[in-house]
């Protein structure tokens, strides 16, 4: 009967002591995750539209080259068309073709 309450305790106590460091992994985990900000990318047609506006910034997230115009947004460019484009020049004219 002792061996036998011995044996249920270490268990019992093993069991604590696993689900405990399971608990914290998770509390990590979630924690990592939480500070992650999230990148967004949107895939517009911007087939027929006129856009009229001149670049207001320029950046780079987590290796995507994006550019801002005006009231229209960001707008993601290859590394060769971000070079290319300065802060307050008017949009460029391949941002309004189909599938850009």
């Amino acid at each position: 009967m002792k061996d036998a309450v011995k044996f249920l305790s270490l268990i019992l106590v093993g069991t604590f002591v696993v689900s405990s460091y399971l608990i914290m992994d998770l509390q990590n985990r979630v924690h990592e995750l939480e500070k992650r900000k999230p990148v967004i990318i949107y895939q517009v047609d911007n087939a027929g539209g006129n856009l009229i506006g001149t670049v207001t910034d320029k950046s780079v997230v987590n290796g995507h080259h994006t550019v801002t115009i005006g009231a229209y947004g960001k707008f993601l460019v290859t590394k060769e068309q971000y070079d290319s484009i300065n802060i307050g020049d008017d949009a460029p004219d391949y941002l309004t073709e189909r599938g850009s």
